[in-house]
């Protein structure tokens, strides 16, 4: 119960007793409560400016110190207390006995939630010495604060996470031949397998992990729409390009293993640059493609999405030759109603692999995008804080593009680790 209310009912109390009893001196002690209460609530006029200042960089579930100044700019002592508002973050309650006029400067231990741009709010209150009356003040605060994922928390949420298994996850985004009930072989068990299909005899046995392999509906050729671009390509150091080479090796291993007939079209910003028909050799393929790096800065910020024309006169000026990015060319040159992997970074043009995208669902194939994220290929290492939040800026900027992408094809973000090892060294 808070001391106003208890002094009210004190002075309730004294009133109904002296008039019960008759009693003149219980009267004036009730009378005297009640005076002392309007005047204390009279001359209760406070005013106080807190401002907070932030570093405007932090690390997420780690501390930071902010500086608090308090300022009593009225006639009244009082304690001010100062609490965070935001769900955004965690911070230490401040409390502080403050004069009239007088001026004090605190630390407050500040521990960020969440990743990001943020705005923090805090709200302090000041109350009078008695506890009797209390008022509300805003924080002043010093701006938004950009808050890093620390690296605790990346390691908790790759250990919590599956690692993606690209090739499986790209053969189950294009459908291709839905398995029957129908059994078919046992074989080595292969990174991205179901592990629902394991023969546990079969692996107890013969000492490695056995999987079940049943009869697919159909064996679809598969197409491989992969941009052979110099700026596809460019990295700050070997890494990126090497790694291109193992995925695509293994796309081309994993869709044969399992009978897949592959073709690739290779492309770059201004058309078709080769077509390979049945594709048997992974190691061939990579020698016609001609795959280098390219010395130079990557492109981490995405691309704008345009507008365009619609997709219907697009088509008709790309059959009458006229100008067009490669990948679409690409895309006319894939038959009606086939499964389409296209390899790509969706940062250089989105808006052209949502127009290809558009066009194959419209021919009745079926696509998924392959998608490097260059940002996961830079060595952060030897950068600074600027350059972090850069690097950062431009990861959330390819997200959101993905989400826009990702309206017209499935997406299947990849970075180094996403290899399948075995089928690396079958290779």
């Amino acid at each position: 119960m808070k001391r106003a209310a208890v002094l009210l009912s004190l002075a309730a109390v004294v009133s109904a007793t002296s008039y019960l009893l008759g009693s003149p001196a219980a009267a004036l002690v009730g009378v005297a409560i009640m005076a002392h209460y309007s005047l204390a609530r009279a001359g209760f006029r406070p005013l106080v400016k807190v401002e907070r200042h932030l570093p405007e960089r932090g690390t997420e579930r780690e501390p930071l110190k902010a500086v608090v100044k308090i300022e009593n700019l009225s006639s009244l002592s009082g304690i001010v207390r100062i609490r965070e508002t935001s769900d955004k973050a965690f911070a230490r309650e401040l409390k502080v006995f403050l004069r009239p006029g007088e001026r004090k400067y605190l630390e407050q231990t500040v521990v960020p939630q969440a990743k990001g741009r943020i705005s923090l709010r805090a709200g302090a209150v000041f109350e009078d010495e008695l506890g009797l009356f209390k008022k509300d003040f805003p924080v002043i605060e010093s701006g938004d604060m950009t808050v890093f994922p620390s690296p605790k928390s990346i390691r908790e949420a790759m250990r919590e996470k599956r690692q993606i298994e690209a090739l499986s996850e790209a053969e189950k985004a294009l459908g291709i031949g839905a398995e029957t009930l129908d059994f078919e072989e046992l074989r080595e068990f292969l990174p991205g397998d179901d592990i629902t299909k394991i023969d546990w005899k079969a692996t107890s046995r013969l000492q490695k992990l056995i999987v079940r392999v049943f009869k697919r509906e159909t064996m679809a050729d598969v197409y491989l729409l992969i941009n052979v671009d110099p700026g596809f390509h460019r990295e700050l150091k070997t890494g990126k390009t090497d790694y291109l080479v193992l995925i695509i090796s293994q796309l081309v291993a994993y869709f044969r293993r399992f009978g897949h007939n592959v073709r690739v079209i290779a492309y770059d910003e201004r058309g078709v640059v080769k077509v390979v028909d049945h594709v048997s050799d992974p190691f061939s393929l990579i020698q016609e493609l001609g795959l280098r790096g390219e010395k130079g800065l990557p492109a981490l910020r995405p691309a704008a999405i345009s507008g365009g024309s619609s997709l219907g006169r697009l088509v008709t000026r790309l059959k009458g030759g006229s100008e067009a990015h490669g990948i679409m060319k690409a895309a006319l040159k894939v038959p009606t109603g086939s499964f389409v992997l296209m390899v790509d970074d969706l940062g250089l043009h989105p808006g052209e692999i949502m127009k290809a995208s558009r066009l194959l669902q419209r021919r009745a194939s079926r696509a998924a995008l392959l998608y490097p994220n260059p940002v996961f290929f830079v060595d952060k290492g030897g950068l600074n804080e600027e350059e972090l939040e850069v690097l950062y800026k431009a990861y959330r900027e390819r997200k959101t593009v993905m989400k826009k992408v990702m309206a017209w094809v499935r997406v299947i973000e990849v970075g180094p680790k996403d290899l399948l090892p075995v089928v690396v060294r079958k290779l």
